[in-house]
């Protein structure tokens, strides 16, 4: 994409500060940059503040900003040949009128920012938009139904008739792409029931909306009382209850009307014991509300008679506490996740790091997880262990490393060696197997000035490895990358809404074939598990008096 030098240098910077964390699987590898877009960045906030966006209370000003900007930039630059500049402006004109509602879709789904093309409620991404006012809402809403997550290039690569809209747009395939936003993802924990001694709604009838539907009833003496129900931005019925000075017992839906939840409220919210179900009629979860908070132990099952579990710990006014428990279909345990954070310097002041312990499986081989958020951006370091030997995988790259600090390399159907001389505690706690702390120890380099990085990453010349030693090595990674156990299709749905499965991009069935890779890839503080706070959010969503706050 060519761009404008001042424009160039911008995006660089941000691409050195990008927030790898929020992009999707393999979006790196493509260039792609983290941001309100894949091209521009936050090149739009960052001209309107001065600074890069911090966290969830910037959202809404990211992707207004990104969307002005992108307008000014575009308004500035040529058609891609002079008999369809009447088009590009039309097109631009589109841009303007969407910008002016303010409307854009919401990332319900996915745990990483990425782009929506059309979402639950109906709301329209702006290039989807353009597509919208020039060949109708119906060819909008088709593109959709394939390709709701994809980037505008992958779309056109699909579609032949989106790629011969591009090329009658008179843009560029990459200037139509700069405009398309990614949308942040899912964070639970936003989720806030109603304070009704600050709210103070007065007494009569009842009825407010929000972006996720509307709120009916009554209130007397400050507290709902008879008949209450919530529908979503269509208009269905989706949650419904009698209430008494606040009590009684509230019941959710799905669109078709199937059980979703139920349980009790008291002094206007949930309070006590809930059951979630599975749309088979399944019992989903149990567990218990206090305030309106989840608390308490919680037990998730597969979808099955039996109950069988599939995760189960506790929550503490609506956070993760403990250790977390995962099964695999027969019961037996798969994994076990708990906050762990590196007592380092880089991690000081983060969102915090989770630890999972995924077990041997047949070939024996023992797998550790370590990840977190540090200033915006994800980090991974994997452990992998057969009890004779232990390796060390970065999640950024795939870096190998041995106990001894040793840089490890397929080469030529064997391996290689290099001596990457790290300091003697990050070599104790290699040893030691204390992951988080390694972790601590290697995350820190990306904190160092840029000649130190590039010293510290410095290796010996590779050497090979024995042929014994090789092929225990090969054991190691093959184990370690085997399905132990395939993620049931209703967590893969509960991560990408109604979408199936199939329909999904090829890196989320990557991730989503083994229930490990699931629980790995979305333990973090977006999502903690799609089965659990996927579910969470579903039910949220039903409920009067819930609202998503910027935190």
């Amino acid at each position: 994409m060519r761009i404008t030098p001042a424009v160039g240098a911008l995006v660089l910077a941000l691409f050195a500060s990008a927030q790898a964390q929020a992009l999707p699987p393999g979006a790196e590898s493509r260039g792609f940059v983290d941001g309100a877009n894949h091209h521009l960045g936050d090149a739009g906030f960052v001209a309107a503040r001065g600074r890069d966006p911090r966290g969830p209370a910037d959202e809404a000003e990211r992707t207004k900003s990104h969307l002005s900007y992108a307008r000014r930039w575009l308004g500035g630059r040529p058609a891609t040949r002079p008999e369809r500049a009447e088009k590009r402006a039309e097109l631009l004109g589109y841009l303007d009128e969407y910008i002016s509602k303010g409307a854009t879709p919401r990332n319900d789904h996915l745990p990483w920012r990425n782009p929506v093309f059309i979402d639950d409620a109906g709301r329209i991404c702006a290039v989807g938009y353009l597509i919208e006012r020039s060949s109708g809402r119906a060819a909008a809403e088709a593109i959709a139904a394939g390709h709701r997550y994809d980037y505008l290039e992958d779309i056109a690569a699909a579609r032949p008739e989106v790629a011969a809209w591009v090329e009658a747009s008179g843009f560029t395939l990459e200037e139509l792409a700069s405009i398309q936003p990614g949308y942040s993802a899912p964070m639970v924990e936003r989720w806030r029931p109603w304070d009704l001694a600050e709210k103070r709604i007065p007494d009569g009838r009842y009825r407010t909306s929000d972006d996720d539907g509307t709120t009916e009833g009554a209130f007397a003496g400050g507290h709902m009382t008879g008949p209450f129900r919530r529908l979503d931005a269509a208009g269905h019925v989706v949650g419904e209850g009698t209430m008494t000075r606040g009590a009684g017992v509230w019941r959710s839906s799905t669109v078709d009307g199937k059980r979703l939840a139920e349980g009790p409220f008291a002094s206007d919210r949930p309070h006590g014991a809930w059951r979630f179900f599975h749309p088979s009629g399944n019992l989903a979860a149990e567990g218990s509300f206090a305030a309106g908070f989840r608390d308490g132990a919680w037990r998730f099952y597969y979808d099955a008679k039996e109950k069988t579990p599939i995760a189960e710990g506790s929550f503490a006014r609506g956070r993760v506490l403990g250790d977390w428990r995962h099964f695999d279909r027969g019961g037996r345990l798969l994994a076990v996740s708990t906050s762990a954070t590196p007592p380092t310097v880089a991690w000081r002041g983060s969102s915090g790091g989770h630890l999972l312990d995924v077990k041997p499986g047949p070939s024996g081989v023992h797998r550790w997880v370590h990840q977190g958020n540090v200033s915006g951006d994800h980090h991974r370091l994997d452990m992998i262990s057969d009890g004779v030997e232990t390796i060390f995988e970065h999640g950024r790259d795939g870096t190998l490393w041995d106990a001894e600090g040793y840089k490890l390399s397929r080469a030529g159907g064997g391996w290689t060696s290099a001596d990457c001389r790290w300091t003697d505690a990050r070599k104790r706690a290699a040893k030691a197997g204390d992951l988080v702390t390694l972790h601590g120890h290697l995350s820190g380099d990306l904190y160092r000035p840029e000649s130190e990085r590039r010293r510290a990453s410095e290796c010996g010349a590779p050497r090979p490895v024995a042929a014994a030693r090789a092929k225990r090595l090969e054991r190691l990674v093959g184990g370690a990358a085997a399905v132990r156990e395939p993620a049931p299709d209703f967590v893969k749905q509960l991560a990408l809404g109604e979408v199936a499965p199939e329909d999904a991009s090829d890196e989320f069935h990557e991730t989503a074939t083994d229930l490990a890779r699931v629980l790995a890839a979305n333990m973090t503080w977006y999502v903690e598990w799609p089965h659990v706070d996927g579910r969470f959010i579903a039910v949220f969503g039903t409920l009067p008096g819930y609202a998503r706050a910027v935190e």
